[in-house]
């Protein structure tokens, strides 16, 4: 499927590197483009691969994202990444002016078809004529979607500008949420095929039940649970035949001798060719110049020559269920002396802890263990993780991410070819599945007047399922609403809704979530210890703190504090507007910052 597509991702590079990239970050239109259904291809095309664009010292921005809120770790020397998490962030920082341009310019790839997609009219048929005009209103809706979320108000822009065009001022988020779903008109969607030829797309494009997703996952977002619960019924009767869950194998590995979970029929290449669960994702071919990440390497242990560069949290390792359904701090089946026994299959799925195994060679994060035992070879080899040089960057290290690495991403295609220069990535990203469908169908159903209850606990029901959870034992609003939570926090991490799930979602006090999971000690295990020993507190919310004086054994607190998260309630809101948009666009001004900054 990648090399059917080739051709054209190599004429959007054509197309990308000309005036699309220059200031003003929409760029100028020709005014003749498109003038065929080649054309306007190519320059949708364009406009999908600025998604691919985004990427963040290394990875894809979504996963970073996530590493940004309470259920992530990272390195503490990593790029000012950490600021995110310490309310230091300022309106200079390469990845808040990254993210901003990236978006715009994202934006102005959509206008450079748009603006003179009536040049079609006749020439193509008015099916073809308004699929594109579906998609390319579904990537504008994106794109001011994510920019409403990190900045607040921003310019609305429907065209592309010229050199004379280019001040606007930020106008505010409600409106701009408003026009996006105004642009998702029904009639307009339900010009596309509910799912695009797979031989021949993959997933990289918007069909049917892709665009109501979209509509369902914004309304979702801003509140509108009624609508939300309208467009994912829709989504969900499209979806019935063409997409499902993809089953995953739960069998627990008690160590790294019995084998290894395997996550890559839902989260690796195989997903790409097989999986009936992506309904949309981001295209990535090495064959393409300027279209890889390097994901891989940020996760990858560095027995593999990775980074180790980020990891679930403690808080988030302790989120897991036991098989019972009930957390850690409650269930009789939970041993902290032997945590990974007995706990929900997503934990050894989703995440990598020691004495387990990743792309085939031990993980270990004990001093002891000089060597690993690599599978691939059958023979041991240097535990780089503890011990050689820059082994304080390793997972448990005294600079590392606090004990853990992420599996979700990982595939064992990428045994040793990550060391040095050959690190290139070209696993796709999803960025809609059919589980995410189910769970903003229950969390609509939760939240508005009179929703459907019933329905919301099938949907969690059926995403626990496919992992062998039992169903959940609440059926009243409150207790719905507790296990929607958690499944949202489990079963989309690191997929980039967490950091904005925190932050419009509020606990039984009335405060924003992020207030009490990004403000605090985070902590993790002790160098040298792989367990940890406090008894975590949940909320209602899934939220986990702890009072270090309260552990499993009744000995001394036995982790430590990897860093302490910081969230100024009135700012952490937000990012801090870019500073190079408020000094260069005579309608913003320097002094138009977001609140606190």
């Amino acid at each position: 499927m990648k090399k059917n597509i080739l051709a054209i991702l190599l004429s959007v590079v054509l197309l990308s590197s000309c005036s699309l990239d220059r200031e003003p970050l929409t760029g100028p239109s020709t005014g003749t483009f498109p003038a065929s259904a080649e054309e306007a291809e190519a320059g949708l095309l364009a406009a999908y691969k600025s998604l691919a664009n985004d990427v963040h010292q290394y990875c894809p921005a979504d996963r970073w994202f996530d590493q940004l809120s309470d259920i992530g770790a990272m390195r503490t020397t990593l790029s000012k990444w950490p600021d995110f998490g310490l309310s230091t962030v300022t309106s200079s920082l390469s990845h808040v002016e990254d993210t901003y341009a990236r978006i715009y310019k994202g934006l102005g790839r959509i206008h450079l078809v748009l603006d003179n997609l009536d040049n079609l009219r006749g020439v193509v048929s008015d099916e073809q004529y308004y699929q594109f005009k579906a998609e390319l209103l579904c990537l504008r809706a994106y794109q001011y979607d994510k920019a409403c979320k990190f900045f607040g108000d921003v310019p609305w822009v429907d065209h592309c500008l010229t050199l004379d065009d280019y001040a606007y001022a930020r106008t505010p988020k409600a409106e701009v949420i408003d026009r996006i779903l105004e642009d998702l008109d029904d009639e307009l969607l339900n010009h596309l095929p509910i799912t695009w030829d797979k031989a021949t797309w993959g997933t990289c494009r918007i069909g049917r039940v892709a665009a109501y997703m979209l509509k369902a996952r914004i309304c979702l977002e801003w509140g509108f649970f009624a609508e939300a619960a309208k467009y994912s019924k829709i989504a969900l009767d499209l979806a019935a035949g063409s997409y499902d869950l993809t089953p995953l194998d739960c069998t627990y590995y008690a160590t790294h001798a019995d084998g290894e979970p395997n996550p890559t029929p839902l989260f690796g290449f195989d997903a790409e060719k097989n999986s009936r669960e992506w309904i949309w994702a981001i295209q990535f071919d090495r064959l393409a110049a300027s279209n890889v990440h390097h994901g891989v390497y940020t996760h990858a242990s560095r027995v593999h020559n990775g980074a180790a560069g980020v990891g679930p949290s403690q808080a988030m390792i302790d989120s897991f269920q036991c098989t019972d359904g009930l957390s850690i701090a409650e269930s009789p089946l939970y041993n902290w002396q032997n945590p990974w026994a007995n706990r929900d299959p997503r934990l050894d799925l989703f995440c990598l802890r020691s004495g387990t195994r990743s792309l085939g060679v031990q993980f270990s994060t004990d001093p002891a263990d000089k060597t690993v035992m690599d599978y691939n070879i059958n023979k041991a080899v240097v535990n780089s993780d503890v011990t050689g040089n820059k082994s304080e960057y390793g997972p448990n290290g005294t600079k590392g991410p606090g004990g853990y690495l992420w599996r979700k991403f990982l595939d064992p295609v990428y045994y040793a070819s990550i060391p040095g220069k050959d690190y290139e990535d070209e696993l796709d990203v999803p960025i809609m599945r059919l589980a995410e469908l189910l769970l903003i169908d229950a969390e609509a159903n939760i939240e508005m007047d009179g929703g459907d209850l019933a329905r919301a606990k099938a949907n969690i029901d059926r995403v626990r399922a496919r992992v062998n959870m039992p169903p959940v034992t609440a059926t009243d609003q409150a207790g719905l609403r507790t296990a929607l939570r958690y499944e949202r926090k489990i079963e989309l991490c690191i997929e980039g809704r967490r950091w904005f799930d925190i932050r419009r979602w509020k606990g039984a006090d009335g405060k924003m979530l992020a207030a009490t999971a990004m403000n605090g000690p985070q902590h993790a295990p002790a160098f040298g210890k792989t367990t940890f020993n406090a008894i975590p507190i949940i909320d209602e919310s899934w939220i986990v703190t702890y009072d270090t004086t309260k552990t499993f054994d009744g000995a001394a607190f036995n982790g430590r504090v990897h860093t302490t998260l910081k969230f100024v309630e009135g700012k952490d809101e937000l990012w801090p507007f870019p500073y190079s948009e408020m000094v260069t666009n005579p309608l913003i001004g320097e002094g138009n910052n977001n609140p606190g900054y």
